[in-house]
């Protein structure tokens, strides 16, 4: 509880409310199992064994009906704070040092092409939707996470002497720099909320972002409107950017830099997610002998 209350302190210092969230659902997940499963409300740190977090990774792939990267998650957060304790001499020996386990991550979800045109293209009744439709194609075609476009100001904007304006960064999660060189559609969005101050945490702000729930049910309903097959939320604009510029040809490389990853392991996962070169050579071989067989009549 004293890491939450430290950590809360330090949203939009540094540290991401999107994180904060994720250690609150942690704290009472932890809570709801020693109050159900152990018959108490708290436990001293000194008396915590490894069958403690056996028993709790169990309880939450089953009885909670977490998924395995939550459950994976969970104990990790947990993890993470016994080796603090370690660290400040409160614990001599890390008890679930030896612990392990092996999170299934589920597939990335991204937009296609049409799907994204869709949703530039939409009629929207509301000013206020409408506006979270034009955050969400900026993370779309920037990579930004949520955290870093609430973040942005204009200071984060730069032109280069050939003209080109880019975007400048550290990422609120990690802390690690990224660099973008905006496309035309992204000026133009920032261009549209110029001077626009309405609704922005201050008027040095590039966007009116708002809070994450009101973007995350405005995304929602907008992603039903242009039948997307996949759920539209703030996190599919990054990974529908990754997607494309690996499409279009950016090596991982430089999409590693863009997106602000720590290891070029983390832009891996997107390259796994679509492989062009399959598309491309089965093409090639429809080609030569697509025509030459054929259903028997």
């Amino acid at each position: 509880k004293e890491q939450l209350e430290s950590y809360k302190e330090k949203i939009g210092k540094g540290k991401a409310e999107s994180t904060y969230r994720g250690l609150v659902a942690d704290y009472k997940s932890l809570l709801l199992f020693m109050k159900t499963q152990k018959d108490i409300e708290d436990i001293a740190i000194d008396e915590l064994e490894k069958p403690f977090i056996e028993d709790y990774y169990t309880w939450m792939l089953g009885t909670a009906g977490n998924a395995n990267a939550t459950a994976f998650s969970r104990v990790n957060t947990l993890k993470w704070l016994l080796y603090i304790a370690q660290e400040r001499g409160w614990i001599r020996v890390h008890p679930f040092v030896s612990f392990e386990c092996v999170p299934e991550y589920k597939r990335r979800s991204f937009l296609s092409e049409e799907e994204l045109q869709r949703i530039i293209h939409v009629e929207l009744k509301y000013k206020r939707q409408r506006a979270m439709r034009d955050m969400f194609l900026f993370m779309c075609f920037t990579g930004l996470a949520y955290a870093d476009l609430k973040a942005i100001t204009y200071d984060n904007i730069h032109t280069d002497s050939d003209g080109g304006t880019w975007l400048m960064g550290n990422r609120i999660k990690t802390g690690v720099a990224y660099v973008v060189k905006l496309l035309p559609i992204a000026i133009e969005l920032i261009e549209k909320y110029r001077g626009v101050d309405e609704k922005k945490d201050s008027p040095d702000c590039v966007f009116p972002v708002g809070e994450y729930n009101t973007m995350f049910l405005s995304l929602k309903i907008i992603g039903k409107k242009c039948d997307c097959r996949t759920e539209v939320t703030p996190h599919i604009g990054r990974h529908t950017f990754a997607v494309l510029a690996i499409l279009k040809g950016m090596p991982l490389e430089t999409l590693q830099k863009v997106l602000g990853h720590n290891s070029i392991l983390s832009t891996q996962i997107y390259a796994e997610l679509i492989n062009p070169k399959v598309s491309e050579d089965t093409d090639k071989l429809c080609e030569k002998i697509g025509h030459v067989y054929k259903l028997a009549m």
